[in-house]
């Protein structure tokens, strides 16, 4: 299908069957507090095809790191260990007998730990950090000690055993015991104190309703410190409140339709939150009735279109919500002190913070990869046919990791295929209405994984290795060894990188005949000249950069996670690296563009003119002609603020007082001078335009945006609709 924006011919392309994994597990990796969050905070998110997502919950939301799955892998189960002074640790599982610990810095294994007792479906971590316990199908319970650092995990002991499945599970205060929800309709708690001759042993069991029809399944535990109650979701809906010193029921409800597979609370545990398969959010209240506190449903809400198989809450001072996600795909946050009215947001289905296509224009081809898999389609350019393009390769991979990354040469005959432990290429060479494949040998990139990869030309190639090595290559060397090593300026560690690894991690590599600029995730601009491979640190910005792109300017325009735009020299002095556009309409980028939820996840050129720089996020497409000065804005400067309670706000920042002096904002004091100067000259001889700012909401969700010829724009879409679903839980209707 083609379309128009701003007189150029738009492939508006549905085609591509890019569809994300379920979401299967949520966890955050710090316990809610009264005190402001923790700069480290994040939210991990597991899904069904092995991936595991990390999220930054500031700035409204910013995918900042990705730990790619496998083949036959999935992720079942999450948990963080966060120590006061200690880097943060993840672990996960996923349909095996195998605990993993991940290395944050490359997102490989760090650990494969084999419990030796069964499948194991479910796992938590200890209040004290130092123990996880997880339940298997034979009916053990397992502790495992990671006590001992980074990387060990030492087995500890296997509880009593019973004959049940172990669905879910939840320590109790100060680890005394562990409730375990099983698959004959009990809830076992086995006394889990240390130095203790009663160690291991099963205290109490108790009993949910039986259904007529099959057993029933206890999918999940949950426990409240503050009433000293345990609660459970179960496979008749029901939810049941239980007095742990006792263990005996204390209240019971029957509110949901169909299984309760997980449960969440908030800090002082007077809210509960309860959902699964009927896909509606229940919450109940912590209420005084006047003779004693008894639990009340208040309200629920309906966010999700399919069955919700994860919940996940996080409060602090100025901040809370309630995180939930399932078979749907889509993430939803809401506010859980306003959750029966609050605001709620649903992110798009696709939020391409890492690329998963890319196009040669030469050859007219657009590149998809997802797991093992690469298709390449060839798109016509005849705009009149409604169906101009034609899937003219399909490769499907052998090896077990999934695909991190792909690059096309400039003629489009080479094809690079990176993953976290190897990289191959091949030979794309036409043949009638297909593209014949053929594997090239190169020794050096087999035992070489990759994560980023652009062509300077034909052969000539740049790339990041997994351990963040620059790499320069060129492939039409006899002797494969020959290779280029470039060694990127030091960029100073933060107190959040110190703790999260990917954050001193190169996340952006872009190129052209001259340069190639990277970034990190701590906001490091590095500079390399290809004609000499010297580099230089450009810039030490503190803000996590979203998209960077070189233009024909000599400049890098990049964009940070609160959508603002910078653009610096490239070959200039250091008090001259803030561009002359920049300086002037550093503060006049319309609000339009500013207040946009979807951050910006791509960047690219015109190509007509070397002055208009094209933005793209999931649900919106922006023009910037930079010979022109954006319109004068005229309202006031506004502060910073949390603008619908769905995000962290920068006032609920955790804020150290002895914090080494390398995180100031060096850039904004640089900022307010250059900008001060600016107006006193109040030199600009360019005429401010309207014509500067073009935006469209038209394309949604986007997958991916950019140029397929000078004059022609292709744009990749992936409504909902066109994503295949299970049947949903049919809810009543009301009729009138």
């Amino acid at each position: 299908m083609t379309d128009t924006v701003k007189k150029q011919v738009v492939h508006r392309s549905r085609f591509v069957e890019f569809t994300p994994g379920n979401i299967t597990a949520l966890a955050f990796s710090h316990k809610s507090t009264e005190k402001s969050a923790p700069q480290e905070l994040r939210l991990a998110v597991g899904r069904s095809n092995g991936n595991i997502e990390i999220w930054n919950p500031r700035d409204d939301w910013v995918q900042e790191f990705v730990i790619l799955g496998g083949e036959g892998r999935s992720i079942e189960g999450l948990a963080w260990s966060s120590i006061p002074g200690e880097p943060l640790r993840l672990f996960s599982i996923g349909g095996s007998t195998v605990v993993t610990e991940w290395d944050l810095a490359t997102g490989l294994p760090l650990v494969n730990y084999d419990c030796n007792a069964g499948v194991i479906w479910s796992i938590a971590m200890s209040n004290t950090m130092n123990k996880l316990a997880v339940g298997c199908d034979n009916g053990s319970v397992v502790l495992i000690n990671i006590s001992f650092g980074k990387g060990v995990l030492e087995h500890e002991s296997i509880l009593t055993r019973q004959e049940s499945r172990v669905l879910s599970l939840t320590w109790t205060a100060n680890d005394e015991s562990l409730v375990a929800g099983c698959s004959d309709g009990r809830i076992r708690i086995w006394y889990t104190k240390d130095q203790d001759e009663n160690k291991g042993r099963i205290i109490h069991t108790m009993k949910v309703d039986k259904s007529k029809k099959e057993s029933t399944l206890v999918w999940s535990v949950l426990y409240l410190p503050k009433q000293n109650q345990i609660v459970s979701g179960d496979s008749t809906g029901s939810i049941k409140f239980w007095d742990l010193k006792y263990a005996t029921l204390a209240q019971s409800f029957k509110v949901h339709d169909a299984d309760v597979l997980c449960l969440a609370t908030d800090l002082n545990n007077t809210q509960l939150f309860t959902s699964g398969v009927d896909r509606k959010i229940f919450q109940f209240s912590h209420i005084d009735t006047g003779k004693s506190m008894k639990w009340i449903g208040t309200s629920n809400r309906l966010f999700h279109s399919n069955d919700v198989r994860s919940l996940s809450s996080y409060q602090c001072m100025g901040s809370d919500f309630l995180v939930s996600g399932g078979i749907e795909k889509s993430l939803v946050m809401c506010s859980m002190s306003s959750f029966a009215e609050g605001n709620y947001r649903k992110m798009p289905l696709v939020t391409p913070f890492h690329k998963s296509i890319l196009v040669n224009k030469q050859q007219r081809l657009l590149v998809m990869w997802q797991d093992n898999v690469v298709k390449i389609w060839h798109i016509g350019d005849d705009i009149n046919e409604p169906k101009n393009y034609k899937l003219v390769s399909k490769l499907v991979l052998k090896d077990e990791q999934n695909i991190q990354t792909c690059a096309l040469s400039t003629d489009g005959q080479v094809l690079l295929v990176g993953r976290q432990n190897t990289t191959k290429i091949f030979h794309l060479q036409p043949i009638e209405s297909k593209l014949k494949v053929t594997k090239l040998d190169n020794e050096f990139l087999l035992r070489t994984g990759c994560k980023f990869a652009k062509f300077i030309d034909e052969s000539n190639l740049i790339m990041c290795s997994n351990s963040d090595e620059l790499i320069r290559i060129d492939l039409e060397e006899d002797d494969d060894e020959k290779t280029v090593t470039i060694e990127l300026p030091e960029a100073n560690t933060t107190k959040s990188s110190s703790k999260l690894p990917f954050l001193n991690t190169v996340n952006h590599l872009d190129i052209n005949e001259h340069f190639a600029v990277v970034s990190r995730g701590t906001g490091a601009l590095d500079l390399i000249d290809l004609t000499t491979n010297d580099t230089k640190a450009l810039i030490r910005m503190n803000n996590f950069i979203t998209a960077l792109c070189i233009t024909p300017r000599q400049t890098v325009v990049v964009v940070t996670s609160e959508n603002k735009i910078y653009e610096f020299n490239l070959k200039s002095e250091k008090d001259q690296l803030l561009t002359n556009w920049f300086k002037t309409n550093h503060e006049n980028l319309p609000r339009q563009f500013t207040s946009l939820k979807e951050r910006c996840v791509g960047i690219f050129l015109d190509e007509l003119n070397e002055d208009k720089v094209w933005f793209w996020g999931s649900n919106w497409l922006v023009n910037i002609d930079m010979s022109l000065d954006l319109p004068v804005s005229k309202r006031k400067k506004q502060k910073k603020r949390d603008r619908d309670g769905l995000t962290i706000s920068t006032d609920a920042l955790q804020i150290d007082g002895d914090e080494d002096d390398e995180d100031d904002d060096e850039l904004e004091v640089k900022e307010d001078y250059l900008l001060k100067t600016q107006r006193a000259q109040d030199a600009s001889s360019k005429k401010r335009s309207d014509k500067a700012f073009f935006y469209t909401d038209k394309y949604r969700p986007l997958l991916f945006a950019g140029k397929i010829a000078n004059d022609q724009l292709i744009i990749v879409e992936r409504p909902n609709f066109l994503i295949s679903q299970p049947p949903a839980f049919e809810l009543e209707k009301l009729v009138f």
